[in-house]
C-alpha cells in the first residue's frame, strides 16, 4: 500500500512538473508535455486493467 502511494506521488510531481514546464517555458515544451503525459498514460492503462480484472473479462 505504501508503495501506491510513493508511485503517486511520483506521478503527481512529473505531472506538476511538466504543467509548470508548459506555462512558464518558452522552449522545450516537448520534453514538459512528454513529462505531463507518461502518467497520465499510465494511469489510465492501470485503471483499465484493474477494471477488466474486476469484470472478470
Amino acid at each position: 500500500m505504501e508503495a501506491l502511494i510513493f508511485i503517486g506521488v511520483i506521478f503527481t510531481a512529473m505531472f506538476l512538473i511538466g504543467l509548470i514546464g508548459l506555462i512558464f517555458r518558452k522552449e522545450d515544451k516537448k520534453f514538459y508535455l512528454t513529462l505531463m503525459l507518461i502518467p497520465i498514460v499510465i494511469t489510465v492503462i492501470g485503471f483499465g486493467t484493474c477494471a477488466l480484472i474486476i469484470s472478470g473479462l
